[in-house]
């Protein structure tokens, strides 16, 4: 099998265009014997999110055990990293599955997890699950190994599309005004694998949002441009994505990283209903539910549904571009933080084709990005958000009601021989 797989992005577009330009990672005290540890069986599914920030900070809980007639605290040992990844991992394969009873929460999923962990646990964790040798897109992971940090991406955000289209459209139109020679040296890639990270970085994996990739003088396809988008993610963890990188691979030159914050976070607006209540709202089928019947209140949300908040306000929208220091040959931010909230002020931003790629003069380009397409992309993409919430709130409750019919037996009474 492969060792990576991606998807050609390539290809015209009217999203973006170029004109020519001048060159320019325990033991505990007991006063009685320990609590004999129960046999294995299947992890529970989560009914409460798992916590997002880069460190997991662990207090192990107390049960209060009686004990020869006296009360004696048993303090729980805390869950390994390995065992807490699997069970996050087990429970949302376990949520997805149309059969499966187990219920779950989109909210847990949606915002994906950052948890400390040894490049030992990593390891195992990796060969375990098979991550390296499946042709699966999601849970997506991401190791940093000079942080210790796995991030666990279960699914991909709409939003993340809003940005990673203008990209790939602005870098596309390059491809189809070049002559032949030069055209053939630039890749478009999505959802692809790498590694080869080095320094402290060995050891690590990364599946940008967004990769451009240029033939260089051996023949060889280096990765040169990188776009990481961030939903309900830690800004520290974009940032930490930039530096491994623009330090751990020399061929990077650009890292862009857009980020945006939901608020308030996102929190099924049914998830409290009786089915009673539920019914009186008369939801469509899931299919049926469109995006032309959500209400777009503003132009970065709330949206909202039979007077339900399906989105939340995108309170921050913003896009920092990263390159290397020219003296310290470290990561830096090397343009002010591009305000994406604004309307009023859209980015003024491109590079030079030759940033990225030795060309000749005549060659020369200057990437434009269709930041005026954005604004209407957007506003598609948040609804859109929206609309599959809004499915997925359906299908988790049509699931839960088929596990009641299947449990349901009917009374003997009355029935005839």
């Amino acid at each position: 099998m492969e060792p990576f797989h991606h998807r050609d992005m390539t290809g015209n577009s009217q999203h973006g265009y170029f004109l020519p330009s001048p060159r320019s990672e325990t033991s505990f005290w007991r006063s009685h014997p320990p609590t004999p540890r129960p046999s294995y069986s299947p992890p529970s599914l989560l009914r409460s999110p798992l916590s997002l920030g880069p460190v997991r900070n662990i207090t192990p809980p107390e049960d209060i055990v009686p004990l020869n007639g006296e009360r004696h605290v048993a303090v729980k040992e805390p869950k390994s990293p390995y065992n807490q990844v699997r069970e996050y991992v087990d429970c949302f394969k376990a949520w997805r599955s149309k059969d499966n009873a187990k219920r779950g929460s989109l909210e847990v999923y949606e915002s994906g997890l950052s948890i400390k962990m040894s490049m030992r646990e990593w390891a195992k964790l990796s060969a375990d699950l098979n991550i390296f040798e499946t042709d699966q897109k999601y849970p997506r992971y991401s190791y940093n190994s000079s942080t210790s940090t796995l991030i666990v991406q279960c699914m991909p955000s709409p939003l993340h599309e809003s940005i990673a289209s203008i990209f790939s459209d602005g870098f596309a139109v390059a491809k189809s005004t070049l002559p032949a020679s030069v055209r053939t040296k630039i890749f478009t890639v999505a959802n692809e694998e790498f590694r080869g990270f080095g320094g402290q970085y060995e050891g690590s994996n990364k599946t940008p949002d967004l990769g451009i990739k240029f033939r260089n003088a051996a023949g060889e396809l280096d990765i040169k441009f990188v776009l990481e988008v961030g939903f309900a993610e830690a800004y520290e963890d974009l940032v930490q994505d930039a530096r491994m990188w623009l330090d751990g691979k020399p061929e990077v030159c650009v890292v862009v990283l857009a980020n945006f914050e939901e608020s308030p976070n996102y929190r099924c607006p049914v998830r409290d209903l009786d089915d009673e209540d539920f019914e009186q709202l008369e939801f469509p089928k899931g299919l049926d539910v469109r995006a032309q019947n959500f209400n777009l209140e503003g132009e970065y949300g709330p949206v909202t549904y039979k007077g339900l908040v399906w989105v939340g306000r995108i309170s921050t929208a913003y896009m920092e571009v990263w390159k290397r220091d020219p003296v310290t040959k470290l990561a830096t931010q090397s343009e002010d933080r591009i305000n994406l909230y604004s309307f009023a002020d859209l980015p003024q931003l491109g590079f030079q084709l030759s940033d990225f790629l030795d060309i000749a003069p005549e060659d020369e380009r200057t990437i434009f990005f269709r930041w005026d397409d954005y604004r209407i992309f957007i506003k598609d993409q948040i609804k859109h958000l929206a609309v599959f919430r809004c499915q997925e709130m359906l299908r988790d409750r049509a699931k839960r009601t088929g596990i009641r019919d299947r449990d349901y037996q009917p009374s003997s009474e009355g029935s005839s021989d």
